[in-house]
């Protein structure tokens, strides 16, 4: 075997190494996952907190402010700020005193207002809860400012509030001025009333910062409040630096929480609305204030994959290593011999495969060879010792050890097996032995050591028997050959006929058991009995007498020349059948079916002996050429219903005087048909239309029938162009099918066509 080494293009400890990866990289594939599922379930967890604290700051902010609403509708409808807002010009101080106390009992009941301001329209003042003071006054103590100017301060208060908010300037005592959100409505409540004060409540910012920086994360975020307007009213921390874009998208977003940026840092802002005031609550947390806890359990996530990698790419090399090294060996083993030359080979399996595949295939090939030879030197020895040629002085256990024959006894017999086609289907001869050798080997070789061999184009088979297997070894092969013959026939189309020897001993008695299935066979293919006969079934004949004597041969031509035919027939059948009796030998039996057909022959004329019996027939050389019953029985028959034929035609040669004259006035009556043939003219006088053609051509002298019919046509046919017709009316009245076939015919007869002789007439 003649291997080369290989050259890999991908070894196979890379698939090592990315199959155990691959396994690695499941538990790492896992943990992402459970780390995208844990990240994404804390995030969901940080949605639901920072909705949940901002719906908090929303339940206080709300119900600050429907408490503010409704202190501003119990004051509406206060007596005492009923007749304060009643009165003309003149003050009441008892009144405004006692008001101003309950001003500030109010003020101190609700820590969400700073104070309570209530202007009177009438009296051009503003009473709180700390003092009573002309309008002007009230607003340069606490409103003054370069962006709210006195006039402003006079439109807001001679302007209609149903009830709004706003954000206004407010002076502390540190005069430091703070937008502070108002809660600001007209008195009295009712719209069509006439204006008669305002009521002008500030919000305590500090108060409801202080409440929101008790709630959970306030402090590492903000908290807007913006009212319907777009506006933020409060915050938790200092004044609100916003861009526009921001307040544009927290007004035009519904409720809910999403990531954003909010002054150039990545946050999480969460929506809420409210139902009774509309005012939204704005939470702006940066999300790293979220993912504190969360980075830490990454932190420790990121470490355990890279050990995990770490680790695994160790145990991957230990592992590769470990498993590569019996296929390294593998490949040195296969690698030893020298090679001529390089290949390339995508892994070491696939050399090794290839390697292994080539041993395989190189062990089949030397069994395959040394079968073959074996079963030619078996078939060559077979045969010579068929014939008589081998050295019979070997003993036959050193025969059957060399060529590999299975012979348990000195006992033989030979076959010899005749294949012809069953059906219309051929066979090549090579072909139709190999298939009856194995299927008969297959069928018969169980019970006799059996085997097949090729005798100048017969399949002959040695048959070894072992006496104390048995007596009825002939028996036994019978049906196992029947078996086979129904097989073959069915399958393959194919009739066998079989000629056995009777047992012979020892290696000479192999030749003898092949000559006396020689005889078999002849005996079996010339008279067709059966499709398998023994040696031993054929008796030699008791009597081989020449009986068909001249005696014999006078009476069969008085028989022939006498047209007794048939008795002639039965007397041939009876000599075929006489001449292939068992007790004749087949030599005699040819010799006087040689002598029947020469016997048939001198009973023709002379004339026809030498120019149709001997020339054209050949009887002696298809005779010869026959090899069964049935063939020389049709050979036989035939020449004497051809001998009969010739017979009855000089007979008729007689009779039929005058037929020569009627067929020529039949022709010259009916040249004009166009069905007018050979054939008609025979129907016409009852004879065949060969036996009219022959007596026509004798009694007349002419070439032949057709010959005539065509001249007459011909010889019309030109009387009509003399006399002007068209060639085309020409054709038909005289019986041509077409134009181009009197054209032709004419030209045949004539040498010119019928155009030119037209021109030339």
């Amino acid at each position: 075997m003649n291997l080369e080494r290989g050259h890999f293009t991908q070894s196979v400890v890379f698939r090592l190494i990315l199959s155990y990866a691959v396994i690695l990289c499941i538990p790492v594939i896992l943990s992402v996952i459970i780390y995208g599922q844990t990240r994404g379930i804390v995030k969901n967890e940080i949605k639901l907190a920072s909705g949940a604290m901002l719906q908090q700051v929303r339940y206080i902010v709300d119900g600050e402010l429907l408490q503010t609403e409704s202190l501003a509708a119990q004051l509406a409808v206060h007596s005492e700020v009923k007749a304060l807002l009643s009165s003309s010009t003149k003050e009441n101080a008892y009144r405004i005193y006692r008001l101003k106390q309950e001003l500030n009992k109010m003020t101190s009941a609700n820590n969400f207002i700073k104070e309570i301001n209530l202007y009177s329209k009438p009296l051009q003042s503003v009473l709180s809860s700390e003092t009573y003071v002309k309008e002007q006054s009230f607003y340069e103590m606490k409103l003054q400012t370069d962006t709210f100017t006195y006039e402003d301060w006079q439109a807001l208060l001679n302007r209609h509030h149903p009830g709004e908010y706003m954000l206004l300037p407010l002076k502390n005592q540190d005069q430091k001025v703070t937008y502070t959100p108002f809660y600001v409505r007209s008195l009295p409540i009712q719209t069509t009333a006439d204006l008669a004060g305002t009521l002008i409540i500030p919000l305590n910012v500090e108060k409801l910062t202080t409440i929101l920086s008790n709630i959970d994360w306030i402090e590492r975020g903000q908290v807007f409040i913006m009212d319907t307007k777009g506006q933020i009213m409060i915050q938790n921390a200092g004044e609100p630096v916003i861009e526009p874009s921001a307040y544009q998208e927290w007004n035009d977003r519904g409720t809910g929480t999403f990531t954003g940026t909010f002054q150039g840092v990545k946050s999480m802002i969460t929506i809420e609305s409210s139902d009774t005031t509309g005012w939204k609550y704005i939470s702006v947390f940066p999300t790293e204030v979220f993912w504190e806890q969360a980075g830490g359990i990454q932190t420790m996530n990121m470490l355990g994959l890279l050990l995990c990698f770490a680790i695994g790419s160790a145990v991957i090399y230990y592992f590769a290593r470990k498993n590569y090294n019996p296929v390294k060996e593998l490949v040195s083993v296969f690698s030893r011999n020298p090679a001529q030359g390089t290949a390339k080979y995508l892994d070491e399996y696939t050399f090794i495969r290839r390697s292994v595949l080539e041993t395989i295939r190189e062990r089949d090939d030397i069994h395959s060879k040394h079968d073959q030879q074996l079963r030619v030197l078996q078939n060559y020895y077979l045969g010579r010792l068929l014939k008589g040629q081998a050295d019979r002085n070997v003993p036959l256990t050193e025969l059957a050890k060399t060529h590999k024959f299975a012979w348990p006894s000195d006992q033989f017999a030979v076959l010899l097996f005749y294949i012809g086609s069953g059906g219309e289907e051929s066979h090549d001869l090579a072909l139709s032995q190999f298939i009856v050798s194995n299927i008969v080997a297959d069928v018969a070789g169980n019970r006799l050591p059996i085997h097949f061999t090729d005798v100048d184009g017969m399949l002959a088979a040695v048959v070894n028997v072992d006496p104390q297997g048995g007596e009825h070894w002939k028996d036994e092969l019978e049906a196992d050959l029947a078996k086979a013959y129904d097989f073959i026939a069915q399958r393959y189309k194919l009739r066998i006929t079989t000629a056995g020897s009777e047992l012979q001993t020892g290696l000479e008695g192999v030749h003898l058991a092949f000559l006396q299935a020689l005889e078999a066979q002849e005996y079996c293919i010339v008279r067709g009995e059966g499709r398998l006969i023994w040696y031993g079934n054929i008796k030699p004949g008791e009597s081989s007498s020449y009986f068909f004597t001249v005696n014999d041969q006078m009476m069969l031509i008085n028989f022939l020349r006498a047209d007794e035919f048939g008795k002639a027939r039965e007397m041939v059948l009876g000599i075929i059948e006489q001449a292939f009796q068992k007790e004749r030998s087949h030599e005699i039996a040819k010799c006087i079916l040689l002598d029947v057909a020469t016997t048939l022959i001198k009973a023709i004329p002379d004339q026809q002996q030498t120019g149709i019996a001997w020339d054209e027939w050949k009887p002696l050389k298809r005779l010869l050429s026959c090899s069964t019953k049935l063939e020389f029985e049709q050979e036989i028959l035939g020449l004497f219903d051809r001998v009969c034929e010739a017979l009855r035609s000089k007979s008729s040669l007689q009779t039929n005087a005058g037929i020569g004259e009627k067929v020529i006035a039949f022709v010259q009556e009916n040249y004009a048909d166009k069905e007018l043939s050979v054939s008609l003219i025979g129907d016409h006088l009852r004879l065949t239309p060969q036996y009219v053609s022959r007596l026509f051509r004798e009694q007349t002298g002419q070439a032949g029938l057709h010959d005539y019919i065509s001249q007459t046509r011909i010889e019309a046919a030109k009387l009509l162009l003399q006399q002007g017709t068209s060639i085309d009316e020409t054709a038909a009245r005289v019986g041509f099918a077409s134009s181009h076939a009197f054209i032709r015919v004419f030209k045949k007869y004539e040498g010119i066509t019928p155009g030119k002789y037209k021109m030339i007439q």
